[in-house]
C-alpha cells in the first residue's frame, strides 16, 4: 500500500491530465503562478504526454487481440491512477486494493532523448503491472512467487509496445554474464523478460496469457508453465537426455545463438551490444588430447556454457559429465551444439546415461561425437531442470556438482 509519507506527496499534485483510461496527476518544477514542486515537480508537460502515450499503448496491447486480456480495477473514475513524483517507477495500490501507478518527475539520463526512452519504458512496463495485479494482487501471499515472472512480462511489453527503444537493455547485462544465475532468482528478476520473449516466440501470446489468468490461486509460475505446456503435449522441465523440454533444450540452448537466423531466439542487436553469453570454460582439443572441469556446479533453473574448439585432425570427441547423485535422479541435463564454419548450429547431441555408469553417489553421463571437416566447434550446454528456489527449507537440486572430461581423437 501506498505509505503515508508518499501520499502526503502525491495528495497535493496540483494538475491533472486525463485521457480515455488513465489520469496523471503531477505538479510543475517551474510553475508560471504558486509555489514550486521542486525534485516532486516535472520540468515541462512533454514528460507527462510521453507518459501518457506509452500508457495508452499499452492499454491497447494488453486488451485487443492476440492479448485479449481483462480490463483492470479501477475506482469510481474508471482510470488508472498515476501519480508522477520524486519515487521510482513502481505499481501500487490504495486503501481500497485499487492499484495506481507512480512514475518519475526527473531523471537522471544524460539527454533529454535518452530521458524520453526511458521514460516511455517505465510508463509500459508499470502499466502491465496494473494488468497482472488483477490476477496477483501484490497485498496476496500466494502472488509472492509470481514476481519474477511479472516482471517479465513488463519488460517483454516494453520491447512490444516500445518497438525500437532499447531501454530494456538496462537489464540485460547480468544476464549475459551470469547464465548460472536461477530463472527465479529475485535479485535477478528483470531478466526474465527474455525468458518471456523466449516463450512468445515458440509458444505465442495465449499461453503466457493462459498462465497467468488460468492458474490456480495456489499454483507457482513454474507449476503452471508445466501444467499447460503439458496441455499442448509439450515438456517445461525434464532432464531427460530423450525429452526435449522448453527450458533446458530450448530456453537454455536456443538463447546462446543470438546471432542465428534459425534460432528463435535470433537477437542480433542483443549480440551486437553485449556479444555471446559468457561461457564457463573453453578448451582446444587436438587429436589424442584430454580436457577437464575438475569440478563445477549449478543451480537450479539456469544454465552453463563450455566450449571445445578442435583442431582440424580431430574425427571424434567423447565427453562424459560425472553428476553428483545417480543419473535417474539428477536433475542436470547436459546437451552438445555442433557448430558448423558459419556459426551455426549443424544438431544437437544429448549426454545419455552411459552403461558402465556407478552406482551409488555418482552417475555418468556420456556420449562419443564424430566430427566432419565442416565443424568448428562444440558448445556443451549444462542446464539444472530443478525448480524449487533456495530458502524453502526443504531439500532441492540446488548446487549440484559435476566433472567434464572430454577426450579428442
Amino acid at each position: 500500500m501506498i505509505s503515508p509519507d508518499v501520499w502526503d506527496v502525491i495528495s497535493t499534485l496540483p494538475n491533472q491530465i486525463q485521457s480515455e483510461h488513465f489520469i496523471i496527476h503531477f505538479g510543475d518544477r517551474n510553475p508560471p503562478r504558486g509555489r514550486g514542486l521542486g525534485v516532486n515537480g516535472v520540468r515541462d508537460r512533454v514528460l507527462i504526454l510521453t507518459y501518457l502515450k506509452a500508457l495508452e499503448g499499452l492499454y491497447r496491447a494488453m486488451t485487443a487481440p492476440p492479448w485479449n486480456w481483462p480490463l483492470p480495477l479501477t475506482d469510481e473514475s474508471k482510470k488508472t491512477r498515476v501519480y508522477v513524483c520524486d519515487e521510482d517507477p513502481a505499481t501500487n495500490y490504495d486503501e481500497n486494493n485499487i492499484p495506481c501507478v507512480l512514475l518519475p518527475s526527473r531523471s537522471d539520463e544524460p539527454t533529454s532523448h535518452g530521458e524520453l526512452l526511458r521514460a516511455a519504458a517505465e510508463a509500459v512496463h508499470e502499466a502491465t503491472h496494473v494488468f497482472t495485479f488483477t490476477h496477483r494482487p501484490h497485498q496476496e501471499t500466494s502472488s509472492k512467487p509470481w514476481i519474477w515472472f511479472d516482471e517479465g512480462l513488463a519488460v517483454l511489453m516494453e520491447t512490444m509496445v516500445s518497438a525500437g527503444n532499447p531501454d530494456y537493455f538496462r537489464f540485460l547485462q547480468n544476464w549475459i554474464d551470469m547464465p548460472e544465475c536461477s530463472l527465479d532468482d529475485p535479485d535477478e528478476r528483470y531478466q526474465a523478460g527474455i525468458f518471456l520473449n523466449y516463450l512468445h516466440q515458440r509458444l505465442g501470446p495465449e499461453f503466457i496469457k493462459q498462465v497467468w489468468t488460468q492458474s490456480d490461486l495456489g499454483e507457482g509460475p513454474i507449476e503452471a508453465l508445466e501444467r499447460f505446456s503439458a496441455l499442448r503435449n509439450l515438456t517445461f522441465l525434464s532432464a531427460n537426455p530423450t525429452v526435449q523440454d522448453l527450458f533446458g533444450s530450448g530456453y537454455c540452448v536456443d538463447p546462446f545463438f543470438m546471432w542465428d537466423h534459425r534460432s528463435v531466439a535470433m537477437a542480433p542487436d542483443i549480440f551486437f551490444r553485449f556479444g555471446e553469453r559468457a561461457i564457463s570454460q573453453s578448451f582446444f582439443l587436438a587429436s589424442n588430447t584430454k580436457s577437464e572441469v575438475n569440478e563445477d556446479m549449478l543451480d537450479h533453473l539456469s544454465c552453463r556454457y563450455y566450449r571445445f574448439n578442435l583442431a582440424s585432425d580431430v574425427s571424434s570427441v567423447k565427453i562424459d559429465m560425472l553428476v553428483e547423485g545417480p543419473c535417474e535422479e539428477t536433475k542436470l541435463k547436459a546437451e552438445v551444439a555442433i557448430v558448423d564454419l558459419e556459426r551455426q548450429r549443424e544438431r544437437i547431441v544429448a549426454l545419455k546415461r552411459a552403461q558402465n555408469s556407478p552406482d551409488g553417489t555418482a552417475g555418468l553421463l556420456s556420449e562419443n561425437i564424430t566430427v566432419s571437416n565442416g565443424i568448428h566447434h562444440l558448445v556443451l550446454v549444462v542446464s539444472n531442470c530443478g525448480k524449487k528456489a533456495r530458502g524453502d527449507g526443504e531439500m532441492h537440486d540446488d548446487g549440484k556438482s559435476f566433472h567434464i572430461s572430454a577426450v579428442a581423437q
